[in-house]
């Protein structure tokens, strides 16, 4: 039986950053999440994992997708999309 391939998936989420952040002000933030899975679930999955582990908390995932053509990845996001290839995962956080 063939395995899926694992892709990469972007997900939009809006998570507050609690007191295990790197900078633990308290405030909400949208962050655009960059995971590995090889379904929908399994990015979903490693990308709350990846949220918790960085101190991100009422992790809110608004919308989630999978990157069918890479070519199509805007340049400045590109460097994110090759980190979750590598590590897994990735953030983008943005402030208001």
């Amino acid at each position: 039986m063939d395995q899926e391939p694992i892709g990469v998936f972007v997900l939009t989420v809006r998570a507050l950053a609690g007191p295990r952040n790197s900078e633990p002000d308290g405030k909400r933030y949208d962050i655009l999440l960059f995971a590995r899975g090889e379904t929908e679930d399994a990015a979903r999955a490693a990308g709350a994992a990846a949220l918790d582990d960085r101190g991100w908390d009422e992790a809110e995932i608004l919308r989630a997708g999978e990157i069918v053509d890479a070519g199509a990845v805007p340049e400045d996001l590109r460097g994110a999309m090759q980190r979750a290839l590598r590590d897994g995962c990735a953030l983008i956080v943005y402030e208001d």
